[in-house]
């Protein structure tokens, strides 16, 4: 096995029992979103998603919610990009996208909050990998209503650490 693929062992639904439970910003969180960022500049879409462990989805929406979060209260444009590499991961390896698609409102609200173009953060992301799922690449040109975090059941607020969408649902 290479580095590569135990590095990915970190993304295994066993290895991530509580996950969505733990304080933003975790030592996981920063593993996954340092892992994801060194593997968009060195990897295409596609060996990307050959080394993805089973039930991967699951964990990489998780990280994608949690990651528009922790963008959101730091500021931080690079855990937004790992976010959105995450859900296109996770979108293009699901059984069922409609999982996975409430956390691209996210996303693209937490680029907004940023300070960031939402409409291009999408954009660089598909520049970068080919073969993305039309739900990703398309989600940026739905009607404004049908891509707010409310329409798809969040909403903004705090826990006691600070900012973060909270799920309504």
């Amino acid at each position: 096995m290479s580095f590569r693929e135990r590095s990915f062992t970190i993304l295994e639904s066993v290895k991530s029992s509580n996950y969505s439970v733990e304080e933003l910003s975790s030592v996981r969180d920063g593993q996954i979103r340092d892992l994801l960022l060194d593997v968009a500049g060195e990897m295409s879409f596609e060996q990307v998603k050959q080394l993805m462990p089973r039930d991967v989805d699951r964990v990489l929406g998780t990280f994608a919610e949690r990651a528009a979060s922790i963008a959101v209260r730091h500021q931080d444009a690079r855990e937004l990009r790992a976010g959105l590499l995450a859900a296109a991961i996770a979108l293009s390896v699901t059984g069922d996208f409609r999982e996975e698609l409430p956390v691209l409102a996210l996303l693209y609200r937490a680029a907004e909050m940023i300070g960031n173009d939402p409409d291009l953060e999408f954009s660089e992301i598909c520049e970068k990998w080919s073969g993305l799922t039309r739900e990703f690449v398309d989600f940026p040109r739905r009607i404004p209503e049908d891509k707010t975090i409310q329409a798809m059941g969040y909403k903004e607020g705090d826990d006691k650490s600070g900012f973060r969408f909270l799920r309504t649902w």
